[in-house]
């Protein structure tokens, strides 16, 4: 996607509405478009719905749109607590607030874990769920999320919540802006944008809008089945969408041959979509051949009824 082509999807914006979910406000962006079946779009930890800003307008040619900030990130309220039962109210809430009988789901990494725990919850919520570079478990085990950040979980006091740094400018602020896990980057422009929208201005200076104790925050959930379980229990046709390139399913490693043999035990063969030179951050890496993909998984719904 070519810096023209990134502005040009980013004249048409969409309109903010914002919902309560348990004395929280949620905040979310919406590309409307009536009697056309909805989407939710969840981002990933650490994430925002701007993450989406160059995505959802492409999905707008057939669809409702909608990109969510979960509490503790974007525009949204930070809270005391956190919990995935929480997190699936909010998406649903959102969902519900837009207006969308059966949502398509379209969810990053984290969001793509606790989406699915939102869908395996109310099997009769969503109509589609697209996991994007979103590990299943290949183990039972209590975590939710891939990342090294999370391993600790369910002990909350091994968790060390570093200090909010405060930088003088926003430009400043930008240039520590850093993806997780790392990778090469490939388009700039896409980066220096969210960069932008990932910070707040405060009286001291303009710090990270992200929640950074979510993790020793989050309320453990044990008597939620593990990945494997929770995927074989899932009522919602569900697809996997992964970076060729990405730490956690590139098949050059031990890692990503795991996970990918994993996926393979839990999604149709048609169902399992990669993306040539794309690692973890799909919608940055290649977000031309991911709208295509995504485009493709959602070709049957976009032709459907109405659904709203």
């Amino acid at each position: 996607m070519t810096p023209e082509q990134f502005t040009q999807a980013l004249s048409h914006p969409p309109k903010s509405f914002s919902v309560i979910v348990k004395d929280a406000h949620i905040h979310y962006r919406r590309w409307p478009k009536p009697n056309a079946p909805g989407v939710l779009l969840v981002h990933g930890h650490a994430a925002h719905a701007r993450w989406w800003d160059h995505i959802g307008p492409a999905l707008h040619q057939r669809f409702d749109v909608s990109a969510i900030d979960l509490s503790g990130a974007g525009d949204s309220a930070h809270r005391a607590s956190y919990s995935s039962r929480l997190f699936s109210e909010e998406m649903m809430a959102v969902t519900n607030h837009a207006g969308y009988a059966s949502p398509i789901i379209i969810a990053h990494s984290f969001g793509g874990t606790l989406a699915r725990v939102a869908c395996f919850l109310n099997p009769h919520w969503a109509k589609r769920l697209i996991l994007m570079d979103s590990v299943i478990p290949a183990s039972p085990g209590p975590q939710l999320d891939n990342s090294k950040a999370v391993k600790a979980l369910p002990r909350p006091a091994r968790q060390t919540i570093r200090p909010s740094r405060v930088y003088a400018t926003r430009l400043i602020a930008m240039k520590r802006f850093r993806l997780t896990p790392r990778q090469p980057l490939t388009h700039p422009h896409i980066l220096s944008h969210i960069a932008h929208h990932s910070f707040r201005e405060s009286e001291a200076g303009f710090v990270f809008k992200f929640d950074r104790a979510v993790f020793s925050k989050m309320t453990p959930a044990p008597d939620l089945p593990a990945g494997p379980e929770m995927m074989a229990g899932l009522q919602t046709k569900t697809s996997l969408v992964v970076g060729r390139k990405s730490v956690f399913f590139d098949a050059r490693t031990a890692v990503g041959e795991q996970n990918l043999s994993t996926a393979k035990k839990h999604f149709a063969r048609d169902q399992i979509k990669i993306i040539d030179d794309a690692g973890h951050h799909l919608m940055i890496d290649q977000p031309l051949p991911t709208i295509k993909t995504l485009l493709a998984l959602t070709a049957d719904s976009a032709e459907g009824p109405d659904q709203r």
